[in-house]
């Protein structure tokens, strides 16, 4: 099994990249400038930086709710009360840029889709 450490978000948009910077291993600024983008994130921008550093990605995203049994590794987009947000799934936790590592998903998150990706 990989190790994922989790990484929080150092501001109030930069969920998606620091998404990708615990998959990848690296800094959340390393994943700034690969995307080009200090911002809100969509999912090509996580698909184009997930491809960057090799790590291997669903074509599309799959709709999902909070429901969903979810693959072992996966990003998820979710909507929180007035924003969207990235959340990374593995293994069975939430590594939550914005609230931490957990096992279970914040109470207010709805999951909308995810995007499975291929890490060990």
């Amino acid at each position: 099994m990989r190790k994922i450490d989790y990484i929080r978000q150092p501001n109030g948009y930069l969920c998606g990249q620091a998404c990708v910077a615990m998959l990848a291993g690296v800094p959340v600024d390393d994943v700034v400038r690969v995307m080009q983008n200090d911002k809100g994130t969509g999912k090509k921008d996580i698909a184009r930086a997930l491809a960057h550093y090799g790590i291997e990605q669903a074509k599309t995203m799959t709709k999902a709710d909070n429901s969903t049994v979810l693959p072992r590794a996966c990003i998820l987009k979710v909507l929180m009360p007035g924003y969207g947000h990235w959340i990374l799934y593995y293994d069975g936790k939430y590594y939550d840029p914005e609230f931490g590592l957990t096992d279970n998903l914040h109470p207010k998150a709805r999951i909308q889709f995810y995007l499975e990706v291929f890490v060990d």
